[in-house]
């Protein structure tokens, strides 16, 4: 769990006072019950204090008066203040006196707007240009259901339930290789989770399983709609997946990748994966998930170690699949799409040059050894441990079944670079392949940069998450 180190005056207190802002009380009494360290730090002094009313134990008193427990308090502490850590640091600039009832992560200089609908524009173009690329009516699902989400939250103003769902059970419009897709992008005889939505007949479905990587690999959309709000990105990501997904796993590997595109849309850190690690833990606190992440948010704190040891993005790649994974698990191919997309190499095309039914051969060129990612790349006592996790989380027999077909036989790669280049794309653009793009785009039809201007424009957003 993390510590948090929070100021009286302006945070806690309202400026100068001994009167708690709005949902201080609260927000800190929650941190306490999930475990996390509380420590005050302030200017304020026990003796000779300016003013005097405001010692720092008259302030002890108001606190015990609070019902406020807390692990510490540094007093004499002047600003500014500066955190120096070896990782896992999270510096938050919160407006004085404001409600302490959610944390704000911003952008201390928001990009252009025009930057921004670029940004976004070339991470749908290549959702587009992956599904090209495969040119299978069976592998086109992460593009149909990342443009009806984006659709949907254009024309509604927001998320809204009933929309998404009648979208999700509509035929899309599209045709691949020759093939007109199904509704929400999936074959008939798919039995995941989009297909339990569309054979039920409730307007506003909910599921109540899945751990597959579907609920990550559609969200660029939301990331977009909702950057410039932490919470409400959080929150209507976690909304829009509890449509397909239940479980928690799944749940916060569609908001670990939507905080992913966040990071590159605004130009937050982009190359900063202790802080990406460090808002997932704060997105998780928000979700009220408690101990029941800390299997996903392990899997996570393993890719960030593989990322920060191994750079070259061939050797990267195998390192993610071996200890992390390429399945069509949450904590799989998500979390290991999203690390591999700090590297800086722009050359999309090679990684589609050898790979072939499921399979990817990195070549010598790539690797002083020649190395094939398939579904025995996985390390056996990590395909264990996601064995076990399933069980104890109820979910194994449904996963068996659903996906039991190419477990161990072969990797998502799909949905790997579907989520990994959107987001390189969206932070370095798409020139190595730009002829590509533009076939690919026009294979789907539909006006991407206006829907891009209209996901980064929306007014006020209507404030729609609280009519949701």
């Amino acid at each position: 769990m993390a510590t948090y180190l929070l100021d009286f005056d302006g945070v806690f207190f309202r400026y100068g006072t001994m009167e708690p802002v709005d949902g201080a009380v609260e927000f800190v009494q929650g941190l306490r019950q999930q475990g996390h360290r509380v420590v005050f730090l302030t200017q304020r002094r026990r003796c000779y204090n300016e003013p005097p009313h405001l010692t720092l134990e008259k302030t002890e008193q108001v606190l015990a008066a609070l019902g406020v427990t807390y692990d510490g308090i540094l007093e004499g502490v002047t600003s500014p203040r500066v955190l120096v850590n070896d990782g896992g640091s999270l510096a938050i600039d919160h407006p004085r006196d404001s409600p302490l009832n959610r944390i704000t992560l911003e952008s201390s200089r928001a990009p252009q707007r025009s930057d921004m609908v670029s940004r976004v524009y070339h991470a749908l173009a290549a959702v587009a240009w992956v599904a090209w690329k495969y040119a299978d009516s069976g592998d086109a699902d992460d593009y149909v259901q990342t443009l009806l989400i984006a659709k949907s939250l254009t024309t509604c103003g927001g998320f809204d339930h009933a929309d998404l769902i009648t979208r999700y059970r509509a035929r899309p419009g599209y045709r691949v290789g020759g093939d007109e897709l199904q509704a929400g992008g999936v074959h008939p005889n798919y039995k995941g989770q989009v297909a339990k939505l569309i054979q039920s007949d409730d307007p506003l479905y909910e599921a109540t399983d899945g751990v597959s990587d579907g609920a990550a690999m559609k969200i660029v959309a939301a990331a977009a709609f909702y950057a410039d709000d932490f919470q409400g990105l959080v929150e209507n990501t976690d909304r829009i997946s509890r449509i397909t997904h239940a479980t928690v796993e799944a749940r916060l590997a569609a908001v670990l990748i939507a905080l992913r595109f966040r990071q590159v849309l605004l130009g937050i850190d982009p190359d900063n994966m202790n802080r990406l690690v460090e808002e997932l833990a704060v997105a998780s606190d928000i979700l009220q998930f408690g101990g029941r992440a800390a299997f996903f948010l392990d899997r996570v704190g393993r890719a960030r170690q593989v990322a920060t040891k191994y750079e070259r993005p061939a050797n990267l790649l195998y390192q993610l699949c071996r200890k992390v994974g390429m399945d069509h698990l949450a904590w799989s191919t998500p979390v290991a799409a999203c690390f591999w997309s700090f590297h800086r190499d722009v050359d999309f095309s090679k990684w589609f040059r050898h790979h072939h039914e499921k399979r990817m051969y990195l070549s010598r060129r790539y690797l002083p050894i020649p190395r094939v990612v398939h579904g025995r790349t996985l390390k056996s006592r990590v395909h264990d441990e996601d064995v076990r996790h399933l069980r104890a989380i109820g979910q194994y027999d449904d996963f068996r079944q659903s996906h039991g077909y190419h477990w161990r036989k072969s990797v998502d790669i799909d949905t790997f670079f579907s989520i990994a280049i959107s987001i390189m794309a969206a932070r370095q653009g798409l020139e190595s392949v730009e002829t590509e793009v533009t076939r690919a785009i026009d294979m789907f039809g539909d006006d991407l940069w206006s829907l891009s201007e209209r996901l980064v424009q929306v007014p006020e957003k209507n404030d729609s998450r609280e009519a949701a």
